[in-house]
This record gives C-alpha cells, structure tokens and sequence, in this order.
C-alpha cells in the first residue's frame, strides 16, 4: 500500500513540473525571440516480483513480473523552432530568418579595445591585435532582435550589451591631425558670432546707426533730394569698418595665405585639404547692406542711393547680407563638423569589434547579409559594420540566462573549435553557410502556441488529480486495514 502512496507523490511532483514549464511559456508568449520549453517524463526502475523463464521440453516460457515505482522527470527541453515575424518598421529591429543567434556581451577589459570614450575619446572600435573575442567579451547569445544606440552610437541590445561584429573601417588618424586646426577655428568662428566685435552686437550696431542717421541732416540729406545716404556719413564708415572684420575673419577660417610647404601662417600649421574644404562658396560682401541706387545696382558711397524711411525698410534690406553670412556660417559649421568627426570606409575591416553608427549619419540601414550601411553628412553610402552570427551543433544545449540570451554550454557544441580563442572565422555572417539571413524592421515572435499549451495544461491538470486520487485511494485502503482491529 506504501508503494502506491510514493507512487502518487511522484507523480504529482513531475506535473507540477510539467506545469511550471507550461506557465513559463504562456507568461513569455509575447516575449522577442523566446523559445519555448517541454516536459517530458520517463518511468523509474521496477521491482522484480519473479524473472521471466525460458521453455522447458514440456513447458513454455514465462514473462518475468515487475512492479514499477513511478515517473521521473525525463527531460526539460527547449525547442528551438523558427518564431512568427512581426513587422516593425524599426531599422534596428531585426529578424533571423533561420539558424543562428546575434552574438552580444559586456566588455572584460576596456583596454583590450579601441573605442570612443568620455573626454572626446576616439577609437577605432576593433579589438587589439591578438586579443581573442571571448577574452574581450563575457559572451552571450540572442535571437531577440531589438537593438539600440548607446550615447556613442554603438549598438546595443535593451540590457546595454554591445552587438558584435567586424568593425567598420574607420579614419581617427584625419581626426586627430586636424584637430587643433578644428579647434582654432570653432573659437573664431564663436567669437565672430558671438564676440563683442561679431555679428550679434554688429546687427545691433547697425540698427542704432541706422536712427542715428534718420535724426541727422549731415550725410544723410543730398542735393539728389529726398532721405539719401551720403558717402562720407558715419553709417558708410560703420560698413567699411566691418567690411574689414569680416575680411580678417574670412582669411583666418579659409587658411590665411596659401603658406609653404612646411611653414606656419599666424602662427599655426595649415592643412591644405582643410583649408580649401573650409573656404565658403562665397565670401561675405558687406556691401549689400549699403541701398540700391534708382537704377537697383548695388552701390558704394554714390550719391544718389536711397536711403529707407523705417527701420523695418532698413531690417528688409538688411535681408540679403543675413542670408549672405547664414550660408557662410553653415558652410564653416558642416566642414568643421565634419572634420571633427571620423571618416567611415565603404568596406568591413575583416577585423573584430563593435558597430557604430556616428552622430552626423542622416540615415542608416542593414542589409540580410548583415552590413549596416548609412548615408554620411556629405551623402555618402559608407558602412559602419558587419553582423556576424553564431551557429552551434546542438542549440537545446545552450543554457538560458534571462533576458533572452543564451550561454555555451559543453553539450551544445564550443564555438571556438580549436580552443584557441574566439576569432570571426569561427562566426559566420548572415546567409552562408545555412546561417540566417536578417529582416530588418521586424522581429522574430516567441514560438509559442497557447492552444497547444492550453491542451498540455489540461493533460497536466488531470494527470496531476489522477495522482491525488491513488494517494487519497490507498490511504483509504489503509484506513480500512486500521478498522480491522475494531
């Protein structure tokens, strides 16, 4: 009777078990990338009542008589079937469509890899020659696709771990070459626009010369007849005085003169690539502040410019000049700009590291081959990097770590084959080798199915009464055996 009791008990441990799996499942029914989970069962050893016989010359064989003792727990599967694909119209969500997993992880040890930092820290973001992956990386392994960018533009999952690829090829040499000279010139260009001598305070200068004029006879007056500025007024003067500053800053932003090679001019080493790259269009006339004569020709001193009534008539034709210098300012600004960022290549350097988006990319997308391309300030296609993705032998080895990744485990199969560390050769990019290939702007569902899961709990429900009921039965059995004495 004992036998029976132990036997329910087992029984219902090993649905409870079955249960746990099965509220897993439906608690990340809507989780990215989740694989589902199984239960199955195995029966325990049996206890030999009699073994079997074998045929005598005048009787047959006899089966021998066990007596099970229950139901183990056989094994708690993960099954790793393709999931459903939800559009999402993200470029950095992405979608495998096949085998494999995003290979991501925490930095071990910074110096190991060249990457931005704080303090305007630039890098290459590869690892240092003859550093293994997973001696860099506390690796880890996700089918969930949705991906962000850190503060640095690098690629990261929702927990803040790096994806990691092969490296973009990336110019931080042109950067720092440059960099006193980009400096330099974001003070002066600061101080044209916002120094006391710049052109906030000149646009405000202007305005109260302006009313000067207006309240004076001399040089405002002519014998043309009518408000006219004279060649010789203050406001003329005002102009030309400008006029100058705005050819010292023109020359200090677009390189000084043309020096020697090797020489300095002010003081400082020019570039010649920088400075024809930062010299506007167009140089700044401030001419265009002075009235258009009757005829509408631009004009400098003569006397029979008209001169405006109001100050909005003088604001208006204060118009084209703004214009004027906004388009210089820009033009310095987008060169600066530029310069003080890396240049991307438009090919992968084969080399391991992170992915990176810069700031100043206008748009970025990535390919089912895994390159994450996108259009730089100056409009062209370049490539920040590759997606590689792990593949291994037996996945439903891999342990499940939370937040829907995965790790190595001996029974799913040692990515790094020949045990000598980790190198992107033993990762496989999207597409080859039976690999996924990668939908961008979606992501994989979780692969579970709630009428299935429904049916199972059911199976599991009444399993688990049903083992109830043989220990409540024999308890009673056993209640009657106690009743004989009475």
């Amino acid at each position: 009777m004992l036998r029976s009791m132990f036997t329910g008990i087992g029984g219902i441990r090993n649905f409870q078990y079955k249960l746990d799996v099965i509220g897993n499942n439906i608690s990340n029914v809507n989780t990215y990338g989740y694989k589902k989970g199984r239960v199955t069962f195995k029966d325990l050893v049996s206890q030999q009542i009699s073994a079997a016989t074998s045929s005598t010359g005048t009787r047959g064989g006899m089966n021998g008589k066990q007596i099970g003792l229950g139901s183990g727990l056989g094994t708690i599967d993960t099954i790793h079937t393709q999931g459903s694909t939800q559009t999402t119209s993200r470029p950095l969500d992405l979608a495998l469509g096949g085998d494999g997993f995003f290979v991501v992880g925490s930095i071990n040890d910074v110096t190991l890899i060249d990457m931005d930092g704080p303090a305007g820290k630039i890098g290459t973001n590869k690892i240092k020659a003859g550093n293994p992956i997973d001696r860099v990386f506390d690796l880890s392994f996700t089918r969930a696709g949705n991906f962000y960018l850190d503060e640095y533009g690098y690629v990261v999952n929702s927990d803040g771990l790096y994806l990691i690829g092969e490296a973009g090829i990336k110019d931080v040499e042109s950067v720092e070459k440059n960099k006193n000279q980009v400096q330099d010139a974001k003070v002066e260009l600061d101080k044209f626009i916002n120094g006391s001598g710049g052109l906030i305070n000149f646009i405000q200068k202007w305005k109260e010369k302006f009313m000067e004029q207006i309240g004076t006879s001399g040089g405002v007056i002519s014998s043309a007849g009518g408000s006219q500025l004279a060649s010789g007024g203050a406001f003329m003067t005002f102009v030309s005085e400008f006029n100058n500053e705005i050819k010292k800053i023109n020359k200090y932003l677009t390189g000084y003169e043309t020096p020697a090679s090797g020489t300095k001019a002010n003081g400082k080493i020019v570039s010649g690539s920088f400075n024809d790259k930062v010299a506007p269009k167009a140089s700044i006339n401030p001419v265009s502040l002075l009235p258009a004569s009757a005829s509408g020709a631009a004009t400098s001193g003569a006397s029979d410019m008209k001169w405006p009534a109001t100050l909005a008539e003088a604001e208006k034709m204060m118009g084209p000049f703004l214009e004027q210098i906004s388009g210089f300012i820009d033009s310095v600004q987008q060169v600066l700009q530029e310069y003080s960022e890396p240049k991307f290549g438009n090919v992968t350097s084969f080399e391991p590291g992170l992915i990176q988006i810069p700031k100043t990319a206008k748009s970025f997308g990535i390919t089912a081959d895994g390159k994450v391309t996108f259009i730089d300030s100056s409009g062209q296609l370049k490539i920040a990097g590759q997606i590689l993705l792990a593949q291994f032998p037996n996945p439903s080895g891999l342990e499940k770590m939370g937040g829907n990744t995965f790790k190595e485990t001996n029974n799913s199969g040692k990515l790094d084959r020949n045990a000598d560390g980790l190198s992107i050769l033993e990762l496989t990019r999207p597409g080859v080798n039976g690999a996924a290939q990668i939908i961008s702007g979606a992501l994989e569902m979780s692969n579970v199915d709630l009428s299935e899961e429904f049916t199972e709990m059911i199976v599991a429900q009444r399993g688990f009464q049903a083992n109830t009921r043989i220990i409540t039965t024999s308890d009673e059995i056993l209640q009657e055996l106690v009743n004989l004495k009475k």
